[in-house]
């Protein structure tokens, strides 16, 4: 079994260029993947939803998303509401079914006036070869 973790960082490279499909490419021969820093609806990453991006890409493999941080991002576009949030966190995709997940904030450090960003991690169980399903 190949697991890679991976903080995309956004999907930002070192070229400064966001390329999903570049990073899609980098982790496709992994079973279980666990990426960090994936963004949905931000300015920073053109406004777009990488978790399912990112889905799309691998369109073979399960997947589940937390987030760490949701704040509203809805917008009115030609007089119709969009709702959306923007959100940051972290994007498990599995060759195998997602039984559960759960999102946990970890513990920060109060940092005065500056913008507190929270560090999630995602738990998952997966229904992966060999292992057992009693219970649910």
């Amino acid at each position: 079994m190949r697991i890679v973790t991976y903080n995309i960082q956004f999907g930002l490279g070192h070229d400064g260029r966001i390329d999903l499909a570049r990073t899609a490419r980098t982790i496709a021969r992994a079973d279980i993947i666990c990426l960090q820093e994936v963004d949905r609806h931000w300015r920073r990453s053109g406004v777009q939803d990488q978790a399912l991006i990112l889905s799309g890409l691998m369109p073979d493999r399960y997947w589940v998303y937390g987030a760490g941080l949701d704040v509203d991002a809805s917008e009115m576009i030609v007089g119709r509401l969009v709702n959306r949030r923007r959100q940051f966190g972290n994007m498990t995709l599995s060759r195998w079914p997602i039984l559960s997940s759960r999102c946990h904030v970890l513990p920060k450090v109060e940092s005065g006036s500056e913008f507190n960003m929270l560090t999630p991690a995602l738990e998952t169980v997966i229904d992966a070869p060999g292992g057992g399903r009693s219970g649910w």
